[in-house]
């Protein structure tokens, strides 16, 4: 085997070496990417002020609804093996010190790994939360954030409507 021949199996190893890890990398790529701002524009949706006390409660409620979602799809034994790997990334999420956006991904990660479709996961959860905003039920109910301050000369938001909801359209009257 000449010279050329240890060239050609030398690019065809680095190629395949090139395909697999693609491969593995693509993996972690199913599951959405949750942005830095995804915390705070939903506080600010709920009409709460996006502090770093409110962003990691709120983080930590992510990663505990992402997983809720998961109990519901995959047989006991499966999501106590998904919680386990997932509990590593949450280190009790410092409440005072910041957030732990790392915590919700790393759940839509290994529910993604593991087979689940989650790409609308992350929409749900935030639809299913701001529908309770202003209800007193839920974690936007009022009893774990505080409220934005009221601007003065600016009225006051006494509620959030559910979002997607169609504008409701009063008849004019006869």
């Amino acid at each position: 085997m000449g010279i050329i021949g240890v060239g050609v199996v030398a690019v065809v190893v680095l190629v395949g070496f090139a395909v697999v890890l693609r491969a593995g990398a693509g993996v972690e790529q199913l599951a959405p990417r949750l942005s830095p701002g995804y915390a705070p524009t939903l506080l600010a949706r709920a009409g709460f002020p996006a502090t770093a006390h409110n962003v990691a409660v709120l983080h930590d409620h992510l990663g505990s609804a992402f997983l809720d979602a998961a109990r519901t799809t995959l047989p006991a034994d499966a999501f106590a093996a998904l919680r386990a790997r997932c509990l590593g990334a949450r280190h009790g999420v410092p409440v005072a010190g910041g957030s732990a956006r790392s915590w919700p991904q790393r759940v839509l990660d290994e529910m993604a790994a593991g087979g689940a479709d989650v790409t609308a996961l992350p929409r749900r959860t935030e639809d299913t939360m701001l529908a309770t905003a202003g209800t007193g039920q839920g974690l936007f109910g009022g009893s774990v954030f505080a409220p934005l301050p009221a601007l003065a000369g600016q009225p006051t938001v006494v509620g959030v409507p559910a979002p997607r909801q169609a504008p409701t359209v009063v008849a004019p009257a006869a």
